[in-house]
């Protein structure tokens, strides 16, 4: 199965984990998935809030850079098997 949806930020860097500690870079990316738990509607206005807290705390030295992370796809797939197991239990 490819991911070819799947579009990672050209700009920013991945977080990594190295001797057990996190190194996180000045220009991290972070992936969000949006309306996770606290709606769609909302997301937008977090992600203003997020990057307003990072420029007034690093004055411009550091930068996030958000990654809209989607889901729906491997959702639709085990959906897709569960329903085939069912409709094999059923018999239908």
């Amino acid at each position: 199965m490819g991911y070819k949806h799947i579009k990672i930020p050209e700009e920013g860097s991945k977080i990594t984990l190295e001797n057990g500690v996190l190194q996180v870079p000045d220009n991290p990316i972070i992936p969000y998935i949006e309306g996770d738990g606290i709606g769609i509607d909302i997301t937008p206005a977090m992600i203003d809030v997020v990057d307003s807290a990072v420029e007034t705390a690093y004055k411009g030295a550091k930068k996030y850079h958000g990654w809209k992370y989607f889901v729906v796809k491997n959702l639709l797939k085990y959906m897709t098997q569960i329903h085939g197991c069912l409709m094999k239990l059923l018999k239908l």
